[in-house]
């Protein structure tokens, strides 16, 4: 089974020296494709590797660091390659500069204003560049508070075959994940482990 996963923040460039990015460290990505890997899996593993130390030698690693490159190096995969099993747990950002500064800003600015414009959704890109994948997404909301609601929108909007939900007032306490498949059927998860047990079951079911 060939699996690909995307994992970790993506960079937006300010400047030459200067990012806008999020919290979040591509650590459970990194967790499943060491866990699919150990299970017999060819895994190819897009990561942003700011935040990760040891990365496995046993799964092909494709690192980017911006947004761009991630939107690149997944197109480039798509377009040369079959995967069975596609797992986007990359953290995207969801907007960028419209034009990034050369050099360095000068400091000692009273205002400094940025002006973002909407990235493309990178899920839409996988699901077009591949129509005969299981594909897997992530949803996170701030609140549990309809956050069953706006992950299954978001399944069925962009035709994925599973939405793995987060909130993050959860996550502050431990992992905690709610896997939901296109007929809404709903598996709540504590853990990472139990979360590729259940992603592990619900694919070999296919």
């Amino acid at each position: 089974m060939k699996i690909l996963i995307s994992a970790g923040p993506t960079w937006i460039k300010i400047d030459d020296i200067r990012i806008i990015t999020n919290i979040f460290t591509g650590r459970t990505g990194l967790f499943l494709a060491k866990e699919f890997a150990k299970k017999g899996g060819r895994v190819t593993l897009l990561i942003n590797p700011h935040c990760i130390k040891n990365l496995p030698r046993n799964i092909k690693v494709v690192p980017f660091f911006y947004f761009e490159e991630l939107k690149s190096k997944l197109e480039k995969e798509l377009k040369n390659n079959f995967y069975d099993v596609i797992i986007h747990t990359a953290s995207v950002s969801d907007y960028k500069l419209k034009r990034s500064f050369k050099g360095k800003v000068a400091s000692g600015k009273k205002e400094f204003i940025l002006k973002l414009t909407p990235t493309p959704k990178l899920i839409k890109i996988i699901r077009r560049l591949a129509k005969n994948s299981f594909l897997i997404q992530f949803k996170l909301e701030i609140k549990r508070k309809e956050l069953i609601k706006k992950a299954f929108k978001s399944l069925k909007e962009n035709k994925s075959d599973l939405v793995v939900a987060n909130a993050l007032e959860d996550l502050k306490f431990g992992y905690k994940a709610f896997v939901i498949n296109k007929d809404k059927n709903i598996k709540e998860v504590d853990s990472k482990k139990e979360l590729f047990k259940i992603l592990f079951k619900l694919i070999n079911q296919e």
